[in-house]
């Protein structure tokens, strides 16, 4: 017990002098000073989430759920200081969240967040993981935005029916406090894959029958299996999710490559590495695992080899055209159990449009024109596979069919 308050006492006294002096946290064999090293938050359009970084593992008293007008969590750890830049009061002021305030005495830290009329939260705690530390994460919703989110949707597939128009969702992997993979001079992943959805989205949308919609439009958290939700209840045709590859050495991958789901595990060892890193992203997000309650019973029916087989068919044709600029080697079509990927309603595939820790292509990924260029070759890309499947733009959903040839039979 003498030795746990020396400790203590000892941390105490250099967070204090760090705080005084502006000083760095200690590295190598001192002490790590416990401080709480950002405070952000992420605005989506039925919630918004905020995130307390820790330097170091602590205990948060907090409730786990509720509703009412604000959230207090309580940390405390004599000690504790904020880290530089981490502000008194952050103004958020969205539709969910009005503010975020922090205090620090002798006893610990105090957070408050408040919300905005007719709020409700989920608090919890997310431990290390990558290159991420320590986080206190808060979700709040509003549940008129819920609603308004569904009848969204409802209308989009409305409108779809009544427009006789082809409806393609794509998906910006990662987003918020998910970056994905970094790259050579702090390139993240979810900054390229935004940009070039919306380049890809632009493209279809300049095409009379096309409609292309995003599962997130600007930097936030939205979880793997809400994100093929989102499209099943806009009644989608098709799913595209937009991600950039990395390998553990720096510059040992290089190359585009497209996946479709695999009921039977990946192609290879190297693609069920990535497949486990992609699906990682709800751990790092916070959200727990889950068992494949939805979709086990109907893995092997007759829609499910069907929505593989045009799956396999949109990857082929999507890569065709990835590939024809010799920029970026192909890397070929395969298959892996990526979670986003696991919709029977609709053919859906993900890109990996290069590697982002490969010195050459990243230049190549952070580059405005080059993510134009490859949101063109994508929509052309889109566009060959309505081809191949006998789908005239513009006609009635229906009128789709088995593309020539077929036999049903799926690669594993």
């Amino acid at each position: 017990m003498r030795s746990e308050r020396t400790a203590r006492a000892l941390r105490t006294g250099l967070a204090a002098v760090v705080l005084a002096l502006g000083a760095a946290p200690a590295r190598g064999d001192g002490p790590v000073p416990l401080s709480v090293t950002a405070v952000r938050s992420w605005s989506a359009p039925t919630n918004t989430r905020v995130v307390f970084d820790f330097s170091q593992v602590v205990t948060a008293v907090m409730p786990d759920s509720g509703s009412g007008s604000r959230i207090v969590i309580s940390v405390p750890e004599a000690g504790i200081v904020p880290g530089a830049g981490v502000p008194p009061t952050l103004a958020v002021r969205d539709s969910v969240v009005d503010s975020v305030s922090t205090a620090f005495d002798a006893r610990g830290a105090r957070f408050t967040i408040v919300f905005m009329p007719g709020a409700s939260f989920h608090a919890f705690t997310v431990q290390p993981a990558q290159d991420k530390p320590f986080r206190i994460v808060v979700d709040v919703v509003r549940t008129a935005a819920q609603v308004e989110e569904a009848r969204r949707l409802a209308d989009i597939a409305a409108a779809k029916r009544r427009d006789r128009v082809r409806l393609v969702y794509i998906d910006p992997g990662h987003g918020g406090d998910d970056t994905g993979a970094r790259g050579i001079g702090g390139v993240q992943e979810k900054n390229v894959t935004l940009a070039v959805a919306q380049d890809l989205a632009a493209g279809l949308n300049k095409v009379p029958g096309l409609r292309a919609l995003l599962t997130r439009d600007a930097d936030y958290f939205v979880p793997l299996r809400q994100r093929y939700r989102i499209a099943e209840q806009a009644h989608a045709d098709l799913f595209v999710s937009v991600h950039c590859n990395s390998s553990h050495r720096r510059g040992s991958g290089n190359g585009t490559e497209v996946f479709f789901l695999s009921l039977k595990g990946a192609s290879d060892q190297a693609d069920k590495d990535l497949a486990d890193v992609e699906n990682a992203a709800d751990l790092v997000g916070g959200v727990p695992p889950q068992a494949e309650d939805d979709v086990v019973n109907v893995l092997y029916d007759v829609k499910r080899n069907s929505a593989l087989e045009r799956s396999q068919l949109l990857a082929e044709t999507l890569l065709d055209h990835v590939a024809a600029d010799r920029r970026v080697e192909s890397r070929g079509i395969k298959q892996a159990g990526f979670a986003v990927l696991k919709s029977v309603e609709f053919p859906s595939v993900l890109v990996e449009t290069a590697f982002i820790n490969n010195p050459r292509e990243v230049k190549l990924l952070r580059d405005p024109e080059f993510q134009r260029e490859l949101g063109q070759q994508l929509t052309s890309g889109v566009l060959a596979y309505f081809s191949a499947t006998g789908v005239r733009i513009g006609a009635a959903p229906d009128t789709a069919r088995t593309p020539a040839g077929a036999s049903g039979a799926v690669v594993h």
